[in-house]
């Protein structure tokens, strides 16, 4: 048993390994904020990179543009009331839509920066109603137009065709609408007359490039999308698809979606809407926790991990009965310290994986024959080896795992107090030994 008058050696010991584990969060402080700037760093640059190679796409079309004129009420300069003659854009959009999104991921680096990049083949197809029964009877669709919404239309290789019922279109820059979600892209004029079409069907095959992912808006009254690509982490959301498969090939999604998934009609006046982005399908190259997150949810647990390991050291000190130093309980807390800024450069360089090796063995061992050294016993450097190798493969199982890490923290959490239950069990509580 331990009795009262260790008490308050022990008392006062563990006091010091508590302010010393707190004080050794201001090192920790530093190794957070380079954290924070490394990503901050490292976000920029797939920003940049996104700007040069291709943002985020967005699709939004097929749609029809058929110029009407309007007139709009304005007071002279006289105060009165007049109107004056304006043109407007009526948009019709698909009946059915068919749309298929092929992405070729790869990575593009920068400096000691990657992030990941796509070439996406894109094919449209489908149908429009007839212009008869879709156009108003006050309008006369005296020049019919047809478009195509894409976010960034400056990363688009090429255009294999832009077929409507036979025509070749030719193509130039721009929509010519306003409306929020489908102002930039590529459109062209449809030559031909159509006004006795029953349907009019369109094809469209094209190349881009973008950054992170993609967004189809659903312009069909029936739509029916597929994305596939290579990449093995794909993050679906808005609308989530009706079928998947993800395997070691990549992955394969598709989508059957009506038209009540929106908030607009199939056809309204350019400008009408604010924005006709909802109902979107989206699908991200999910790249997952980045080194920079998993480095800073390693720092999370630091608090954690130096208490424990001090605690530790303590307790070879005591079983060894050889005093240990209060400067020499600071060298191994700062050295565990060491650990998450070594592990962070290490994964700038090399994959988390391998970082992590280093970072831990750059630890272990020097703690271990340090602890050796100072106990003159060399069972204790192995138990302080088996130790830290313990809780290090407990924290990497931690950073690993997304959806288990709050359970698996939580646990460690537990089985540490139950140590220290079990080791404190016998000591003293009333001056009688």
């Amino acid at each position: 048993m331990i009795s009262l008058k260790d008490n308050n050696s022990l008392v006062k010991k563990i006091g010091f390994l508590f302010v010393l584990a707190v004080l050794l969060q201001i090192p920790m402080f530093f190794i957070h904020r380079i954290i924070d700037d490394r990503g901050y760093s490292y976000n920029n640059m797939v920003e940049e990179i996104g700007n040069e190679w291709g943002r985020k796409q967005t699709i939004g079309g097929v749609f029809l543009t058929i110029p009407f004129d309007d007139s709009e009420t304005y007071y002279d300069n006289s105060g009165k009331e007049a109107k004056r003659k304006i043109v407007k854009n009526l948009v019709i959009l698909p009946d059915d839509l068919k749309v298929k999104v092929y992405l070729k991921d790869e990575v593009r680096e920068r400096g000691i920066y990657k992030t990941t990049v796509y070439n996406g083949d894109i094919i449209l197809e489908g149908s429009f109603p007839s212009i008869r029964k879709s156009v108003p009877a006050n309008i006369f669709p005296y020049n019919i137009g047809i478009g195509l919404g894409i976010t960034d239309t400056k990363s688009i290789m090429k255009v294999e065709e832009f077929i409507v019922e036979g025509e070749n279109i030719e193509l130039e820059s721009g929509t010519g609408v306003t409306q929020q979600g489908i102002n930039t892209g590529i459109s062209g004029t449809i030559r031909q007359n159509l006004n006795q079409k029953e349907k009019i069907n369109f094809s469209v095959k094209l190349s881009l490039r973008g950054n992170e992912g993609i967004n189809i808006l659903p312009f069909g009254r029936n739509n029916h999308f597929e994305v596939s690509s290579s990449w093995k982490a794909p993050k679906f959301y808005g609308i989530l698809p009706s079928t998947k498969v993800i395997d070691e090939n990549g992955f394969k999604a598709e989508w059957e979606v009506s038209s009540f998934v929106r908030n607009y009609k199939q056809d309204f006046v350019d400008g009408y809407y604010s924005d006709i982005s909802e109902g979107k399908i989206g699908v991200d190259l999910y790249e997952g926790v980045t080194h920079y997150r998993q480095v800073m949810r390693a720092v999370k647990y630091s608090m954690l991990f130096i208490m424990l390991s001090l605690f530790v050291v303590y307790i070879f000190e005591v079983t060894s009965k050889r005093f240990t130093h209060y400067v020499q309980y600071g060298v191994v807390g700062f050295s565990l310290t060491m650990f998450y800024l070594v592990l962070l450069s290490m994964s700038e360089y090399f994959s988390f994986n391998l970082a992590y090796i280093i970072a831990a063995l750059m630890v272990v061992i020097p703690n271990s024959l340090y602890i050796k050294a100072v106990t003159k016993n060399s069972k204790y450097g192995v138990g302080m080896l088996a130790f830290l190798s313990g809780i290090y493969a407990v924290l990497y199982s931690i950073l690993k795992m997304e959806q288990y890490a709050l359970i698996t923290g939580t646990l460690l959490l537990m089985t540490v107090l139950y140590v220290m239950m079990y080791i404190t069990r016998n000591i003293e509580t009333s001056e009688e030994v």
